[in-house]
């Protein structure tokens, strides 16, 4: 696993400096995601979407039912395409309109699933009826941790049908520290050159993803992620309608004690980051909402 990006790792640096704040989600990401789909991004479902949707779709054939299945931030809709291609019914959600427009040709020859993509902010979209599994790959910790709950309440409390499931996608400090300072180069569609460059600023475990461009003045741009440990993740849910079922390794293995979070294993002190599967804390007192038809 790499960077968020939807396609290659798309997603540019982070210095270790004094504390800083973060503007929230919207404020810089719809200009951010959508140059970068437009330079790099294209329509297309490759091997890394398959193996992405053949884990997706093994968790979701632990459930009851799984007849709906909502992607938070799909991308050029590869994933989705590729979970439609096992048989789900899939709707994902984009904000940028450059994504949009390659996941909805990826979504009219998918098969034999449906695809429904969706234009919009996902802090606002709304829906008539819940699903069975909410996923959201390459990209958790956008924003503040205000802005995490508010999408973690959202699922649990609206989105998520009392069965269902939902994998978290989460980035965790200790690799990208270790990364702190890592520069490489990709090519863009035009066949220009880019930098990306990572750092972690210790003071607020946020890792930032700088892209700038090779030979020319064009200008540089960044995207960044909130961290999280096992138990800042399991922090989180407080309040949310949501609980977790397991906390996985990046290669599917059960992590062991939350708690330990300042002492990590070996294992996931390598890893860029782990999943948290979670369900629907029916102790939870938050309103239910929009009931399943």
């Amino acid at each position: 696993r790499e960077l968020p990006g939807k396609g290659p790792s798309l997603r540019g640096p982070v210095r270790r400096s004094a504390r800083r704040d973060y503007a929230g989600p919207m404020d810089w990401a719809l200009d951010y995601y959508t140059q970068q789909s437009r330079t790099f991004a294209r329509a297309r479902v490759t091997e890394a979407h398959r193996s992405i949707a053949a884990r997706l779709d093994a968790w979701c054939r632990e459930l009851p039912s799984c007849r709906r299945v909502l992607e938070l931030g799909s991308g050029n809709g590869g994933t989705a395409a590729a979970l439609a291609a096992l048989g789900r019914d899939v709707w994902a959600v984009e904000l940028n309109p450059a994504d949009v427009a390659l996941a909805r040709q990826l979504a009219a020859s998918a098969g034999p699933g449906a695809v429904h993509v969706v234009e919009g902010d996902f802090y606002e979209v709304a829906w008539p009826f819940r699903f069975d599994f909410v996923y959201y790959w390459d990209g958790f910790g956008i924003g503040s941790d205000d802005d995490q709950r508010r999408l973690l309440r959202r699922i649990g409390t609206e989105w998520l049908a009392p069965e269902g499931r939902a994998l978290i996608d989460v980035f965790s400090p200790w690799r990208w520290r270790e990364r702190h300072g890592e520069t490489s180069v990709h090519a863009a569609l035009d066949g220009s050159s880019w930098q990306r460059q990572v750092t972690f600023d210790d003071s607020c475990s946020r890792l930032v993803d700088t892209w700038s461009p090779l030979g020319s003045e064009g200008s540089s741009r960044s995207q960044t992620i909130r961290c999280y440990t096992l138990g800042g993740i399991i922090g989180l849910l407080e309040g949310t309608g949501l609980r977790v079922d397991r906390l996985l390794g990046m290669d599917g293995r059960v992590l062991g004690d939350p708690v330990r979070e300042d002492a990590p294993s070996d294992y996931l002190a390598a890893t860029n980051g782990f999943f948290a599967l979670l369900a629907p804390d029916t102790a939870s007192s938050a309103p239910e909402s929009a009931p399943r038809p």
